[in-house]
């Protein structure tokens, strides 16, 4: 299982601050895991100020993923107020996939005209060939020209659940009676005038805080104590507080939606 962050707000967090809390989320292992949370990828995607999206990842390599993906982005990067974050460790079956990008996470599904989607993911979908059978339209999937993963069934699924419903929370909920096994999965979708964050999780992961403020900023993570010892100030400063906490060993089921309106540029 993997390790995920999420950011949504309308105050600007350092890209730079985000990539050293996925370095050290990746190789975070609590007692009695048997692995680390993360070793086999990592990847991130950004929007800057003028809503141009960076999607950017790298599989399994002889160190860290998260070093030689920082490395790809280089020092300059700036700032973001919507980003995801992601490091992955693969399920057994898919242990062959580690070493390519297309199997490394986020997601950013273009199928349906008009829908801005990226998706994380941490769990495993049990049904997904199923999910992906049920498609009712042609879908590209980055990771099939390797082993199709499961993680990249969840955003073409929203994608047509949104393109037919027109409303996230809605796409979401259905998405949640459909997926099944342990899962938690983000899900962050865009417009003009809107963005929307919106959380799933079923079951046992590798854990979910969520912290908020009353501004309506959103910012997650699979693990409470990396975020707060890399981002203890941006969330003191910006009065977060901690609305959800899922530990690895709590089986949950639950769906979250934060919206907020994107100020228009002049």
């Amino acid at each position: 299982m993997c390790g995920i962050f999420a950011y949504m707000g309308h105050t600007p967090l350092s890209i730079l601050e985000v990539l050293k809390l996925l370095h050290i989320l990746e190789s975070d292992q609590e007692p009695n895991e048997i692995t680390p949370v993360g070793g086999h990828g990592a990847g991130i995607s950004y929007l800057n100020e003028k809503g141009k999206l960076t999607l950017e990842k790298v599989g399994k390599t002889n160190g860290s993923p998260c070093y030689e993906l920082s490395s790809k982005l280089g020092e300059k990067i700036g700032n973001s107020s919507h980003i995801l974050g992601h490091v992955r460790r693969a399920s057994p079956e898919f242990k062959a996939t580690i070493k390519h990008r297309e199997c490394t996470q986020p997601y950013k599904p273009s199928c349906t005209h008009g829908l801005n989607i990226v998706s994380t993911h941490n769990g495993k979908v049990q049904n997904y060939q199923e999910l992906k059978n049920i498609l009712a339209k042609p879908h590209k999937f980055e990771s099939q020209k390797i082993e199709l993963i499961d993680s990249e069934v969840i955003p073409h699924l929203f994608e047509e659940l949104l393109s037919k419903s027109k409303d996230t929370t809605k796409a979401t909920h259905a998405l949640f009676e459909q997926i099944e096994g342990n899962n938690t999965a983000v899900i962050l979708s865009t417009n003009k005038s809107e963005a929307h964050l919106n959380v799933i999780q079923k079951g046992k992961t590798r854990g979910l805080v969520v912290w908020t403020n009353l501004k309506r900023e959103v910012l997650l993570c699979s693990r409470e104590k990396p975020t707060e010892q890399i981002l203890n100030k941006f969330l003191t400063e910006n009065d977060y507080q901690k609305i959800i906490k899922v530990s690895r060993e709590d089986s949950v089921n639950l769906e979250a939606h934060f919206s907020l309106n994107i100020p228009q540029s002049t």
